[in-house]
C-alpha cells in the first residue's frame, strides 16, 4: 500500500499492525496532504492455509477536501498546541479508509474544542472519547479469487 502526498512524497505501508483500532492499521507520518493511494492486499484464510481473496486499489485523493479537514482539526482545539500528528489506513476487507488524528488524549490533555471550530462536522469523536480524527479518504478496492497481475502475490 501506497501513500502519495501532492509533492509526490511516499509512505508506505508495506506492514501492518494493530494499535488502538480494533482491527489491521499502520500508523506513519512526515507526509503532506495526500493526493493517491495505491497497493495491493489480500485476506488470509488459516482453514485452507492460503489466501481468500485478493484485493487491489488505485484511486486519488481530493488533497484540496483532505487539506481543508486536516487544518480544520489542526485549528479545532482551544489548548492543544503540538503537531504531534499521524495518518493511520484502516484496512477491512476491501475497504480502505485514511485518517488523519492531532493525538490529543482526552485523559491526559486539554482537548476541549474552540467554540464552532467543526462548522462541517468533519471531527470524528471515537466512542471512547480517546482523541479526534478526520477521515481524508474512504473507498472500495477491486476484489479478486486470484491474485492481479502483477501484484506481491502473482507468483
Amino acid at each position: 500500500m501506497n501513500i502519495k502526498d501532492m509533492t509526490g512524497a511516499n509512505a508506505g505501508f508495506g506492514y501492518g499492525a494493530v494499535s488502538s483500532y480494533p482491527g489491521k492499521s499502520a500508523d506513519i507520518s512526515s507526509i503532506g496532504i495526500p493526493n493517491y493511494i495505491g497497493g495491493y492486499w489480500a485476506k488470509y484464510n488459516a482453514d485452507e492455509d492460503g489466501f481468500a481473496a485478493f484485493y487491489r486499489i488505485n484511486k486519488t485523493i481530493d488533497s484540496n477536501l483532505a487539506k481543508q479537514k486536516i487544518e480544520t482539526l489542526r485549528n479545532y482545539y482551544k489548548n492543544h498546541k503540538t503537531f504531534n500528528a499521524s495518518m493511520q489506513l484502516i484496512v477491512d476487507g476491501p475497504r480502505i479508509r485514511l485518517y488523519y488524528t492531532m493525538n490529543c488524549f482526552s485523559y491526559r490533555m486539554d482537548c476541549s474544542p474552540k467554540e464552532n471550530a467543526d462548522p462541517n462536522n468533519w471531527i470524528i469523536h471515537q466512542s471512547n472519547d480517546a482523541t479526534q480524527l478526520v477521515l481524508l479518504f474512504d473507498g472500495i478496492g477491486e476484489v479478486s479469487d486470484t491474485p492481479f497481475p502483477g501484484s506481491p502475490y502473482d507468483k
